[in-house]
Parts: structure tokens; C-alpha cells; sequence
């Protein structure tokens, strides 16, 4: 064995032991200071390793040839599946780590700064974007000038900055990479037992900032009253933008129809909630609309027993399944859906399309008169609002101007929910909210005038 192979087995066989005194040491009696230092110390030498593993795997591809000498039964095997399985990963992964190694093989001074710790394996790996659409001679003298400027940015941001000068030296290479982004395109969804839809999704560059610019302004935050984590009001942004496309927009048709939003109201469920709302007594102590119990429910569910099955009892959508009260009432203020009325035997009784009950000219006077949605500290402008009945349709409110206000679809469902009152919104002319007007304090106690 030679003596440089004797100094790195030496130093490989060193590495465990010194992990294992770092590991041993408890951290009940390390100080907050104490693992900070730690983690600022430790963190680098990670990333130092992990670039020393990817540049000693590409040199062992180099050497092989790609191809691991023959085992016991004879047989080779690719270096990708060796190293795949020595650090428990994928093949893909692994060759996706190799291939990186072998492009770092013509940047050497950009290698030796990750071995030293000035730049990160991912930063390394963005860099390499360059090779192939820079000219190779240039590309290798301007390594000091791409490691300083590498090392003061976040991948995600020398990522833009590499795809500039893409831009600015090789055209055709960026319309290559926007082409295989276009091709690596999807979008996955999957319906959980509880009704919510989740899933993942990719975007080309291009068609991404169609939908950043028409997601952002959505995602925003709407008044100082907003404590939405940043998710979910991304997630409220999407469905905002569903819905003013099926209330504004143009899709093709569905089997020679305009798309709509569906929704099954049963029967004996539609007649509680008229009759609900004519009781004047009706509320918690009310003993002849008293809500559905569970065992009620569930015991309708037997074989042979009568009542109300838990399918009649609520509203259903067409994709998402049973829908609240509240999201129901919000969608019957404004919008354009299909009611389906149906009897205990799922025959169906009624069939009523209701279009928009607001009339153009009457979204057009409140986009004029509230300038957004009316929650006290809301910015969300016109085109984002629901026209809301301040007295619900369901309890005989009139589509005029005098009972509608705007609200975006987040106070819209607050309001049906009974977290939001007429106090919380910004409606000077309406009744509730108009005072006499005060004099002028210097005029207040004086007398009549000479």
C-alpha cells in the first residue's frame, strides 16, 4: 500500500472514532451557546464530506470504468448500484450524484473549494449548469470569480443567477432546459378519507409565472386581522382562483355544458333549513328543531331502521363530499351552482339551476361603493369578493343594494360560521352603523350667535 493510500485509510478509519466522541457526549448538560458553536462548527465539515464522498465516487467511476470488478459469483455490477447501496439510496439518485462528479472533473478549483469548505456540494452542483453552454476556455478561467460569487448566495438564488448568464451567452441552451422542464411537467392529487385533496405538482419556468403572478395577489395577506400561515393562504389562493374562473371565466364544455359547481341538497335536509329559518324560537333550547344525534344517524344506517341517514343530513359536493352550513350559505349568496333536491329513496325531486342573483349592474354599483371586501381591515379588491346577503336569502333577505355588501371568500365563510358581524365590517350607510352627527367641538355649549 502506497503512502498516500495508508494516509487516507488512516484518516477514513480515524473519522468514526471522532463521531462516536461527538455522539457519546449528552445534550442535557450542553447550553443553548454551547450547541449553537456546535452546529456552526459541525455543519461545515459535513458538507466538506459530502463533497469529498461525491469526488471520490466520481474517481472511482473514472477508474472502473463505470463497472465494479466481479464478485464471488462473477458477475460485475455498475458503480451507480454499488454506491446506491453502500448509502442505502436509489440508483437514481446515486447516478445523479455521479454524473455531477464527472461534470466537477473540468472545474478542479471549484472541487477544491467545496473540499475546503467555501462552497456546498449543491452550490457546486448549480455551477455546473454552466459547462457545456460557456465557452470551456473562459468557463475554467473565471472559476475564482464564480466561487466568490457562489459563495455569498443560496443555491436557490445562484440558481437564478447561472440561468442569466445562460441567458445572456447561450440562448439555445435555456430554450433546451425550459424545453425539458416543459417535459417534466405534471400535476398529482389524491382524495383523503376526510374529503381534503392533496398532492404535488411541477411547472415550467415559463408557464410558472402565469401562475405565480395570478396566484400572489391572492395569496396576500387580507388586513392586520389575517393569521394565516403563508401555506395556507396559498392553499386559499388556489381556490380562490378556481372559483373566479367558473364565476368569470370561459371552460369548455363537459359534455355539452358549461362546467359548474354541483351540489346535492337533500330533500329533508333543504326543509329543516327553511324551517329552521321561519321558527322565530329556533336555537339551542329549541325542542322541535333539535339537531340530528349521532346514534340517530348511525341507527338509520342499520338495516331495517327508519330515520335520517347521515347521507340525507347535510349538503354533498359532486368532488369533495359533505359541505358545512356555512359553505353552503356562502356559495348560495353569490354564485352560479345546480341545486338537486332528492327524497330518502334518492329519487330526485327538484332540479333548480340558480344563476348569479346579483345582477351585473348591482357588482358593478357595490365594486363602486365598497372598493373591496367591507371587513374592517381587508384589502382584497372587487374582482376577489363575494356579493353577500347581510340577511341570508334562506331567512327571505332581498337581493338589493341596501342588504348586499362585498366580502372575500375567507370573511364570506366567517360570517356564515358566526365569527364575523355586522361591528366587524366597514358599512357607514347601513342603519346599525349610522350616528348622529356631532357638532364641532368648539361649538359645543355655545350659545346662540348676536
Amino acid at each position: 500500500m502506497t503512502v498516500t493510500a495508508e494516509r487516507v485509510t488512516g484518516a477514513a478509519t480515524a473519522l468514526p472514532s471522532l463521531v462516536d466522541a461527538l455522539v457519546a457526549v449528552p445534550f442535557d448538560g450542553v447550553s443553548v451557546d454551547a450547541l449553537q458553536e456546535s452546529i456552526a462548527a459541525v455543519t461545515p465539515q459535513v458538507s466538506r464530506l459530502q463533497g469529498w464522498l461525491q469526488t471520490a465516487a466520481g474517481q472511482l467511476e473514472q477508474r472502473t470504468g463505470g463497472t465494479m470488478p466481479a464478485d464471488d459469483t462473477g458477475r460485475g455490477r455498475s458503480t451507480a448500484g454499488w454506491l446506491a447501496d453502500v448509502q442505502h439510496s436509489t440508483p437514481g439518485s446515486a447516478g445523479s450524484q455521479l454524473r455531477t462528479a464527472r461534470l466537477l472533473q473540468r472545474l478542479p478549483l471549484v472541487v477544491a473549494a467545496v473540499l475546503d469548505g467555501v462552497l456546498t456540494p449543491a452550490q457546486a452542483a448549480v455551477l455546473t449548469r454552466l459547462i457545456g453552454t460557456v465557452d470551456d476556455l473562459a468557463l475554467v478561467e473565471s472559476q475564482p470569480q464564480l466561487i466568490t460569487v457562489a459563495a455569498e448566495l443560496d443555491p436557490h438564488q445562484l440558481g437564478r443567477w447561472v440561468a442569466h448568464q445562460i441567458a445572456t451567452h447561450c440562448e439555445p441552451a435555456l430554450e433546451q432546459e425550459q424545453s425539458r422542464s416543459q417535459e417534466r411537467r405534471y400535476l398529482q392529487h389524491r382524495r383523503e378519507s376526510d374529503g381534503s385533496l392533496h398532492g404535488r405538482f411541477r411547472l415550467s419556468r415559463e408557464d410558472s409565472e402565469a401562475f405565480l403572478t395570478a396566484l400572489e395577489p391572492l395569496a396576500r395577506r387580507s388586513g392586520d386581522d389575517d393569521r394565516r400561515t403563508a401555506g395556507q393562504r396559498r392553499a386559499d389562493a388556489l381556490v380562490e382562483l378556481s372559483e373566479q374562473v367558473l364565476r368569470h371565466g370561459t371552460l369548455p364544455d363537459a359534455g355539452g355544458l358549461r362546467p359548474q359547481l354541483s351540489y346535492v341538497l337533500p330533500a329533508d335536509w333543504a326543509a329543516r333549513q327553511q324551517e329552521q329559518a321561519a321558527c322565530t324560537a329556533c336555537g339551542p333550547r329549541c325542542e322541535e328543531h333539535q339537531p340530528l344525534s349521532f346514534c340517530d344517524t348511525v341507527d338509520a344506517a342499520l338495516p331495517g331502521h327508519g330515520g335520517i341517514r347521515a347521507e340525507q343530513a347535510c349538503a354533498t359536493a359532486a368532488w369533495s363530499g359533505p359541505q358545512t352550513r356555512s359553505r353552503i350559505e356562502a356559495l348560495l349568496c353569490d354564485a352560479r351552482i345546480t341545486r338537486v333536491l332528492l327524497t330518502p329513496l334518492g329519487q330526485v325531486r327538484g332540479f333548480e339551476p340558480l344563476r348569479d342573483s346579483v345582477t351585473p349592474a348591482q357588482r358593478r354599483t357595490l365594486a363602486a361603493r365598497d372598493l373591496g371586501c367591507v371587513a374592517r381591515g381587508c384589502t382584497r379588491p372587487p374582482a376577489q369578493c363575494d356579493a353577500h346577503h347581510l340577511r341570508a336569502r334562506a331567512d327571505g333577505g332581498p337581493t338589493t343594494m341596501d342588504n348586499l355588501v362585498l366580502l372575500c371568500r375567507r370573511h364570506h365563510v366567517l360570517w356564515h360560521l358566526g365569527e364575523l358581524q355586522l361591528h366587524h365590517l366597514t358599512v357607514p350607510w347601513h342603519p346599525d352603523q349610522q350616528t348622529p352627527p356631532h357638532p364641532p367641538d368648539d361649538l359645543v355649549g355655545a350659545g346662540p350667535g348676536p
